[in-house]
């Protein structure tokens, strides 16, 4: 194993005092700029920054962390990202956190309205945000910046707001690439239709939005045209979702490809199974378990994997390190690796949906 560096090691190869150094990893009294980026270079180049268990030991300082995203589900979207949170929960456990989570619907407006209204007034350390509605996490995040609480976001990025890191998918891009899928998979001649989800509070969720937008950006590239139908489906009322869906397939026959905006697409799929519908080719968003059991059995094409655990683990890493280092990242916003998965790589990917 490797020797540890220690401060006076730090001290030596930056040029300055050990005294030095342990004020700018404790953020104690004044350094100059000079000093603070040679020593800044050397954390970066051996690591030691990332070493954060011994700094966080010798702090003795608690923190705590308000993790305020959608219900999760174990197997769902929402529920991998708590893994990858917990997984550094885990990681860094000699750190003295305590973490509280702050969960709301992620289809109710004022469900999430609710959950963040008492955030600010508990005074976390820190809090991080999966950001479904725009409007309610600007409202939040407003009052975070004016107590000067650090957060960062996962699965999205809100404009107007001022966090210190993000980490998800770029989805516009996303959004492009479920439109390229599409144009592959069916004929040119065949109508397309967009699903998203139907919430109470009439807003559709901030990703969806911008995936929208990349999809009609992808088909306006092309040098021919494609029909494009937009529908919605309910998550809360599966019955309901069935007559809609049903509904609107026999008044657009010639729809022969669908995207599904989230991560819902085995509920159009289970629906169309049990019609006994063959020729309409999905696709979605999100290695659930549901998604994968459809991509094994064929009801639905492709999957877009956004690498949620990775985006919960990387949130927890960020928070860490500004709490104890008070460094701000200098590359905010972090796009995850983004995989499309097929029914011929899906069992590399078994490790992940299986758990």
């Amino acid at each position: 194993m490797a020797k540890q560096v220690k401060i006076k090691d730090i001290a030596k190869m930056a040029g300055v005092s050990a005294g030095t150094v342990d004020r700018i990893l404790h953020n104690r009294g004044n350094v100059s700029a000079a000093s603070r980026e040679a020593v800044e270079n050397v954390l970066a180049r051996t690591g030691y920054k990332y070493n954060i268990h011994t700094s966080a030991v010798s702090l003795k300082k608690a923190y705590r962390i308000i993790i305020a995203i959608p219900t999760a589900i174990k197997g769902e979207y929402w529920g991998n990202i708590q893994r990858g949170i917990e997984h550094a929960m885990e990681e860094y456990s000699d750190v003295a956190i305590d973490f509280e989570y702050a969960y709301y619907n992620q289809f109710d407006i004022y469900s999430c309205r609710d959950s963040f209204a008492g955030i600010p007034d508990k005074n976390p350390s820190a809090v991080i945000i999966g950001a479904t509605f725009a409007s309610e996490t600007v409202t939040l995040c407003s009052r975070l910046d004016e107590k000067n609480i650090p957060y960062v976001f996962v699965d999205a990025v809100i404009e107007g707001t001022h966090p210190s890191a993000t980490f998800s998918s770029d989805q516009n891009a996303c959004g492009r690439i479920i439109g390229r899928m599409l144009n592959l998979f069916t004929p040119r001649d065949a109508e397309l239709a967009v699903f998203g989800s139907r919430r109470t509070g009439n807003e559709r969720a901030s990703n969806s939005k911008t995936r929208m937008e990349g999809l009609k950006e992808y088909f306006g590239s092309l040098n021919y045209r494609r029909e494009i139908k937009e529908s919605k489906l309910s998550v809360l009322d599966p019955e309901e979702s069935r007559k809609d869906i049903l509904d609107f397939l026999e008044r657009n026959p010639r729809v022969k490809g669908i995207a599904v905006l989230n991560s819902r697409g085995y509920i159009l799929a289970d629906i169309l199974a049990a019609q006994q519908i063959k020729d309409i080719r999905i696709v979605t968003f999100d290695l659930t378990v549901n998604n994968s059991r459809c991509v094994e059995n064929g009801t639905l094409s492709a999957i877009i994997c956004q690498r949620p655990e990775l985006q919960g683990f990387h949130a927890v890493k960020a928070i860490i390190r500004i709490l104890l280092y008070n460094i701000p990242d200098k590359n905010i916003h972090h796009y995850m690796p983004t995989d499309i998965i097929i029914k011929e790589n899906l069992p590399v990917y078994r490790e992940i949906y299986a758990e």
